[in-house]
């Protein structure tokens, strides 16, 4: 989510940052429009990625820059739960792309540009810090270093 873990015991690397995507199934009515505007993306029913329910994030900041309110109809607490709300409905969840890529194309979604104006998101490795010396963890946090750099 690009917020960095603040708990004493767990480590935080900062390995990339990535731009938000929009994550819609395909057919989905914004799938079939030349250029989605950014008024069009607002007008869509949003389903918001949030551990603790809130519908209001950064992009609702950004959106209003511009005069614009979106439609947040609901949450989910992980991606993986949003995008299976995605797939089987009209509903988009604005995700960073990095991350969502292979998720999406397993389950068939389409990743349209985001139509506005946003920070790139964060994306971090963290892990407890009891991992720092194993092997094993070591192994696993370079692959996905390796991964998830830019280009």
């Amino acid at each position: 989510n690009g917020n960095r873990p603040t708990a004493p015991d767990v480590r935080a690397e900062r390995v990339a940052e990535t731009e938000h995507v929009m994550v819609v199934r395909q057919g989905h009515p914004l799938t079939r429009v030349k250029a989605v505007t950014a008024a069009r993306y607002a007008e869509a029913e949003h389903i918001t990625v949030s551990r603790r329910g809130r519908l209001g994030n950064a992009l609702d900041d950004a959106l209003a820059r511009l005069g614009l309110t979106r439609r947040g109809v609901a949450t989910a607490p992980t991606e993986g739960a949003a995008f299976e709300f995605v797939r089987g409905s009209d509903l988009l969840v604005t995700a960073p792309a990095s991350t969502t890529r292979s998720a999406a194309a397993a389950l068939g979604l389409t990743l349209l540009p985001l139509p506005l104006e946003l920070p790139p998101a964060a994306v971090y490795l963290s892990w407890h810090q009891r991992y720092d010396t194993d092997p094993a963890h070591i192994w696993l946090r370079d692959l996905a270093r390796t991964a998830l750099a830019p280009g």
